[in-house]
């Protein structure tokens, strides 16, 4: 099993329930986090040595009448913008943790003696 079936399996394995949930989507979103932040940095250097490796064409017999360096920038865009998009994915992990702590600051905080005696469900903060 590779390094990503790996870091998918851990991620999978988060659950958002039993007692802490907050810790349980903390460590989703740092999971997720770094997995996008791995994928953004191999499609950067993909994106590098797949221009690098089509700019080589150029004077090529079969390419005679193309503009190689236009078509390798074309395909190397979407490179660039898979890139940009696990960048987001990365940002917007730390934003639904922050969210979540944001939104359930209150109940976070609160110090119990024990279990509330009036909540009868199968989550808890």
């Amino acid at each position: 099993m590779s390094t990503a079936e790996q870091r998918l399996e851990e991620i999978a394995d988060c659950e958002f329930t039993g007692k802490n949930v907050a810790g349980q989507i903390a460590r989703y979103a740092t999971l997720t986090q770094q997995l996008a932040h791995d994928m953004a940095r191999e499609l950067a250097s993909a994106e590098e040595a797949a221009m690098a490796a089509m700019r080589q064409l150029k004077g090529h017999p079969m390419l005679s009448g193309v503009d190689v360096r236009w078509r390798a920038r074309q395909v190397t865009r979407v490179l660039r913008e898979a890139r940009k998009l696990c960048e987001g994915v990365s940002a917007e992990c730390v934003t639904f943790n922050v969210q979540f702590r944001t939104e359930f600051a209150d109940a976070l905080r609160v110090k119990r003696d024990g279990k509330p005696k009036d909540y009868r469900g199968k989550v808890d903060l």
